[in-house]
């Protein structure tokens, strides 16, 4: 694909957007997926105010993330059906509504029924992407979209800094007061500066989900992406729902301040996402795949040693982030490149995998560190890293003898 994309055979067509713009869709994007991850570094402050276990607290950033995916699969398939720019707008508001029911939410079962409803529709970033690929050249298509997936990056790394801050100082029911009222200028700002959708298809909603599955199983690289992403995803999520816990619990007995923290130095790995979007146009999404997932298994073997030194914790912390940010966009543009006029459905397809793999990791690795601690979390870290390898391995293998037969 050089060039100008065929407007002909692919009716969703826009100008080709200024960087200007596709950096404000990246801002709106890291603002909105702050709601999904503030949770994270103030779990024990949840646990200790509404006293339950850590298992049981754990259940409120599994529900964010459960609700995430699930809007990935029921909302993005229809930013190819109708106007993308009134689905956000829609979203951002029922956000401020369940953000402010969680800050006054009587018990933890309310509080991870109102997580859940967060989560859904807090897949706003997602109805972003592929507005930045479809306004893209083909040749800055990888750019494009690694630069609002910067953004994503930067909103839950920066989102989990503040939400630590605001709930060691406030209380953890502050964390979503502000989420809630920081949902009104994100409002405004979507408003004034997204253009209109144009829908690529006139396909009803149930034809539209009944779809997806032919395009899972006719497009190998689409779920190739889906499932080693959501391997990767499985991986950062296992440690940074547990950092709170190995912080608190470690020598230094550090609160969710420091782990709120440590987002900050996660997001000097954020720029990874650009850079990798930029490396996947030049060296092939493959490469970089191959790449990413090494450096998610390396990040491992060093938190290995993050229980006792804070050394490895923030250099772990730093490749861990630029690991799984380049294979997030360089899965994500291999699966793209699929079929133009489908980009919502493979978003949706994409996304869906990656955050219901991130929900599980969750749940897992909070099971494992109550029962092993951070040895647990790490030895499940690895060997995520590599299942990923060997089904990548696999799948060029595949790749070249189909290659050969034909």
């Amino acid at each position: 694909m050089n060039g100008l994309p065929n407007t002909s055979n692919n009716p969703q067509t826009h100008a080709v957007a200024s960087r200007a713009k596709i950096v404000m869709m990246a801002v709106i994007a890291g603002a909105v997926i702050t709601n999904i991850y503030c949770t994270q570094p103030i779990l024990p402050l949840i646990a200790s105010g509404l006293q339950v276990d850590l298992t049981t607290v754990d259940l409120v950033a599994g529900a964010a993330l459960l609700g995430f995916a699930t809007g990935l699969a029921l909302l993005l398939p229809l930013g190819d059906r109708f106007d993308r720019r009134k689905l956000v707008l829609a979203q951002i508001a029922l956000a401020f509504v369940f953000a402010l029911s969680s800050a006054l939410s009587p018990g933890i079962w309310p509080l991870i029924g109102a997580s859940f409803g967060l989560g859904i529709v807090s897949c706003v970033p997602q109805q972003l992407v592929p507005f930045a690929a479809v306004m893209s050249l083909p040749s800055e298509r990888g750019r494009s979209v690694g630069t609002v997936v910067s953004g994503i990056m930067v909103g839950i790394l920066l989102g989990r800094t503040i939400s630590g801050v605001i709930g060691a100082t406030y209380g953890w029911r502050a964390v979503y007061g502000v989420e809630a009222l920081f949902m009104i200028p994100v409002w405004i700002a979507a408003a004034s500066l997204l253009p209109r959708g144009v829908p690529s298809t006139d396909l009803s909603y149930g034809r539209l989900l009944a779809s997806l599955w032919p395009l899972v199983r006719d497009n190998r690289p689409i779920r190739e992406s889906m499932i080693v992403q959501a391997l990767l995803w499985a991986c950062f999520n296992a440690f940074w729902v547990n950092l709170a816990a190995l912080l608190a619990n470690g020598p230094q007995h550090l609160g969710s301040a420091w782990a709120g923290g440590f987002g900050i130095i996660g997001a000097t790995g954020a720029l990874a996402a650009s850079l990798g979007g930029r490396a996947t146009d030049r060296l092939g999404s493959r490469t970089v795949i191959a790449a990413s997932i090494g450096i998610v298994t390396l990040a491992y073997v060093l938190l290995a040693g993050a229980e006792s030194s804070l050394t490895f914790l923030i250099i772990g912390v730093i490749v861990l982030d630029i690991g799984v940010q380049s294979g997030l966009v360089s899965n994500q543009t291999r699966a793209f490149a699929v079929d133009p006029k489908a980009q919502g459905r493979i978003n949706s397809l994409y996304m869906t995998a990656t955050f219901s793999g991130g929900a599980i990791g969750v749940m897992i690795s909070g099971w494992l560190m109550t029962r092993f601690g951070w040895t647990g979390v790490v030895i499940f870290g690895i060997a995520l890293g590599l299942v990923a390898s060997a089904y990548h391995w696999l799948g060029g293998n595949r790749r070249m003898q189909s290659a050969a037969q034909s």
